[in-house]
C-alpha cells in the first residue's frame, strides 16, 4: 500500500468514469494520503495548508479525522508527529476510527517529498469541487420531482452553492475562533493602515462618524420623495469609483441614460434641466466630452431592469463580485424591488427583501446601500424632522440596517431654493457613532456638498 501510494495519483477520465459506474463520489484517496504524509514529513506545511484545506476537502472519513487532529495540534503550537498525532486522536476517542496507529504509520510513508504533497493538494481540491457539483445536481433533481417545493426558493439556494464551488469554497458547518483569528488580526492591521476594507464617502463629517461603509454592512439611505436620495447615492458612487472602488448600481426607477445624465450634470456642472431640453452651450458640450473621457474608465456596473427580485440582485452581484471585484452595491430603491412571493402584508414582503439584501452584504462581504422612502407623517409635525421610525414598513428595515442615513426635510420656505440647505443624520449605527452634518443640495447640478 505504502509503495503504490508513492506513484503520482491517477485522475484521468477513466478513473472518474469508473467511479460514476460504481456510484462513488469523485475522490483520490492516494492524493489525500500523500498530503497527510507530507505534513508528517514536514509539519511546517501546515502554515500554508491550514488556511487552504477544510475537513470537507477530504473524502475518506479517516483522513478527515487525521486532518482535524493535525490542524488542532498546529493551532495549539504543539509538534505534529506520529506520537503526538496518535495521542491527540486517542484523547478525542478517534484513534480507531482514523485507522489506528498502524494506519498513521502507513500515512507517514505515503509521500516522497513535501513538494509532492503540495501538488496533490490541487488534485484533492479538484475532486472536492466535483463532489460539490454532484451534490448540486442531486438537489436539482430532487427539486424537479418534489411538487411541494417552490422552485424559486431553490434557485437562490443553488446560485449560492454554485458560487461557492466556483470560488473553490466548499461550505462548512462553521469555524472556531482558532480558525479565523489570524485573518481577524490581519483585518485589524489593514484597518489601521488605510481604512482597510472601508469604502470612503465624500463627506468628512460623515467619515468622522462612521469612517466609511464597511464589509457586510447594510446602509439604508432614506428621505421623503423628491428630496435627493438618488442624487446623494450617485454622489457616493462617483466618489467611490473615482477612488478606484468597483461599484454595482441597481436602478429600478431610472435607466442607464438617465443615470449617466445625473453623473454628467454633477461632474461637468451642467444644469440638469439641459438634459431634458437638449440645450447645451459649446462650453457645456466641451465639459461633457471631457467628463465622458473620465466616466468611461470608472469601474461601475449598471443593472437598470425595472422588474427585479432579491434573487436577481443576488445573482448579478455574485457575478460582478467574481468577475469585476465590486466593493460596493447600491439599490435604488427598496419599495420598487419585487418580492420573491406575495405575502399577506406589505410589511412581510419588505422584511423579506431587506433581510435578503443584508444576507447579500454578509455573504459577499461588501457594503450594500439601500435607498428607501419614509412615510408622510412628518408633514403633520410642527418640527419637520424625520427619524428611523418614519421608514415605510420600518420594523424589518430598522432591524436589518447597520447604518441608517436620513436626508432631513429642508427648512420651511427653502424647498424651492436653488441650493437647499439641510442635514444628513446618522440615526442608527451598529458599530460607530450617530450624529449629523450640514449639507447643501444643489438642485441644478444634483450635488450634495458639505457646509
Amino acid at each position: 500500500m505504502a509503495t503504490s501510494a508513492k506513484r503520482r495519483p491517477e485522475r484521468g477520465p477513466a478513473d472518474l468514469s469508473t467511479m460514476m459506474l460504481r456510484n462513488v463520489p469523485p475522490h483520490n484517496r492516494e492524493a489525500e494520503q500523500s498530503v497527510l504524509g507530507g505534513v508528517l514529513l514536514k509539519p511546517s506545511l501546515l502554515d500554508k495548508l491550514v488556511s487552504e484545506l477544510r475537513r470537507v476537502d477530504f473524502y475518506d472519513p479517516r483522513h478527515q479525522l487525521v486532518w482535524e487532529a493535525m490542524a488542532r495540534l498546529w493551532r495549539e503550537n504543539k509538534p505534529v508527529d506520529l506520537v503526538t498525532l496518535a495521542d491527540a486522536l486517542s484523547g478525542a476517542g478517534d484513534l480507531e476510527k482514523a485507522g489506528g496507529a498502524a494506519y498513521l504509520a502507513e500515512l507517514s510513508t505515503s509521500t516522497i517529498s513535501a513538494a509532492n504533497a503540495l501538488h496533490h493538494v490541487g488534485i484533492m481540491r479538484e475532486m472536492a469541487k466535483r463532489r460539490g457539483w454532484l451534490d448540486i445536481g442531486r438537489r436539482i433533481i430532487e427539486t424537479a420531482y418534489d411538487a411541494t417545493l417552490d422552485p424559486q426558493v431553490f434557485v437562490d439556494y443553488a446560485a449560492r452553492v454554485v458560487e461557492g464551488v466556483l470560488k473553490d469554497r466548499i461550505s462548512t458547518a462553521g469555524e472556531t475562533p482558532a480558525e479565523f483569528l489570524r485573518d481577524y488580526f490581519e483585518y485589524l492591521e489593514q484597518l489601521g493602515k488605510d481604512g482597510g476594507f472601508m469604502v470612503p464617502t465624500p463627506y468628512s463629517g460623515l467619515n468622522k462618524l462612521v469612517k466609511g461603509f464597511g464589509q457586510e454592512e447594510l446602509i439604508v439611505l432614506a428621505a421623503r420623495p423628491g428630496e435627493g436620495k438618488t442624487a446623494l447615492a450617485l454622489n457616493l458612487v462617483a466618489h467611490a469609483a473615482r477612488a478606484g472602488y468597483p461599484v454595482g448600481v441597481f436602478s429600478l426607477e431610472m435607466g442607464k441614460f438617465a443615470l449617466t445624465s445625473r453623473f454628467f450634470s454633477t461632474g461637468a456642472e451642467v444644469d440638469a434641466q439641459s438634459f431634458r431640453d437638449g440645450n447645451f452651450t459649446s462650453a457645456e458640450m466641451s465639459r461633457l466630452y471631457a467628463m465622458a473621457q473620465e466616466f468611461q474608465n470608472w469601474p461601475i456596473s449598471f443593472y437598470d431592469q425595472p422588474w427585479c427580485r432579491p434573487s436577481d440582485i443576488w445573482a448579478t452581484c455574485r457575478r460582478w463580485k467574481r468577475e469585476r471585484k465590486i466593493r460596493l452595491a447600491v439599490v435604488d430603491y427598496l419599495q420598487l424591488v419585487t418580492p420573491e412571493e406575495r405575502m399577506r402584508s406589505r410589511e412581510q414582503e419588505v422584511s423579506g427583501i431587506s433581510r435578503a439584501l443584508k444576507c447579500l452584504a454578509k455573504e459577499l462581504q461588501i457594503p450594500v446601500v439601500l435607498l428607501a422612502q419614509v412615510n408622510r407623517e412628518v408633514e403633520k409635525r410642527t418640527v419637520k424632522r424625520i427619524t428611523k421610525a418614519d421608514l415605510r414598513e420600518s420594523g424589518a428595515i430598522e432591524q436589518d440596517a447597520d447604518i441608517i442615513l436620513l436626508i432631513q426635510p429642508p427648512e420651511a420656505g427653502a424647498e424651492n431654493a436653488e441650493v437647499v440647505r439641510t442635514w444628513l443624520t446618522v440615526d442608527k449605527s451598529r458599530s460607530s457613532r450617530t450624529g449629523r452634518l450640514k449639507v447643501g443640495f444643489d438642485r441644478a447640478f444634483m450635488k450634495f456638498e458639505e457646509e
